[in-house]
């Protein structure tokens, strides 16, 4: 970053210096992935049943408004420089930009494996890799004004980069935003769930169904059951079977209360639309 900003000051460049910026607010970002992640990692309260968990997805949605927040920032100052063109040290854009490009590399490589895991993580990788976007660009800059002194390529490709930044963090932004509104995790079909939940000896109905993610890897899930009357099983052995097949969906939280009538259940919301589902798709196959 240091490298970067003395570069820029020589050079007289915006994609440097927007390259610079951006690698600081890469620190901040790895920086408030770690604090959210031990901030998680402390004990659920009477006040706090989940614990922090959520503060994971908090920093991750931190992160991406920064993320669109640098790219603001760099089309402001891209659109000025359209109109006041300065002249550019190309070997230094080119160098520098160089030396962007493996730090970024190196660090992409280390998050990259618990990315995929953790919405949190996701958030630092996402600007490592807009950064790593940032120093493409420089390099490109630097060498069309070595070559041919297209000195307009900077603002150019500094609005490719933030466009980029800007496309690269709506998937992490849809993400943080299904968690927050509690939305069902991606690896639970509620329907095809549900149905198999029904098949359970015993089983007449699954209904008042909730299924959310409280963080990344940590998704839960609520369930009232009605038991036939006639099931003369065990209440304990049902119960493990409905738990069985809600784990094989990635939840982890599995709450299930079981009913020998509906009668109680007025003012909840019963979710069974996959009985619906289920009925179109047996009268189609017929």
């Amino acid at each position: 970053m240091i490298v970067e900003v003395v570069g820029s000051i020589i050079s007289g460049s915006l994609a440097l210096l927007a390259d610079a910026g951006h690698m600081l607010t890469d620190s901040a970002a790895i920086a408030l992935a770690l604090f959210a992640m031990w901030l998680s990692g402390r004990s659920a309260t009477v006040g706090r049943t989940f614990g922090y968990h959520r503060t994971e997805v908090l920093a991750a949605l931190v992160n991406t408004l920064s993320l669109w927040l640098i790219a603001g920032l760099i089309f402001f100052e891209a659109v000025e420089r359209f109109f006041e063109t300065p002249e550019l040290e190309g070997g230094i854009l080119f160098t520098v930009g160089i030396i962007g490009l493996i730090v970024n590399i190196v660090a992409a490589y280390i998050l990259h494996a618990a990315a995929g895991e953790s919405l949190n993580v996701e958030g630092a990788y996402q600007h490592v890799l807009a950064d790593m976007l940032g120093s493409v660009g420089v390099i490109i800059s630097g060498a069309l004004v070595l070559a041919f002194e297209w000195y307009i390529a900077d603002p150019i490709l500094s609005i490719v980069v933030g466009l980029l930044i800007l496309k690269s963090s709506w998937g992490l932004f849809m993400g943080v935003f299904k968690v927050l509104l509690e939305g069902t995790p991606d690896s639970v079909d509620m329907y095809e769930l549900c149905s198999e939940m029904e098949e359970v000896e015993g089983v007449t109905l699954v209904h008042d169904v909730h299924a959310w993610t409280i963080t990344s890897g940590y998704n839960a899930f609520t369930a009232h059951v009605l038991v036939d009357p006639s099931y003369t099983g065990e209440s304990d052995d049902l119960l493990n079977q409905l738990r069985k097949i809600a784990r094989r969906y990635d939840l982890t939280h599995i709450t299930l209360q079981l009913e020998h009538s509906a009668a109680d259940c007025e003012q909840e919301n019963h979710h069974v639309d996959h009985l619906v589902a289920r009925s179109m798709a047996e009268a189609d196959s017929m």
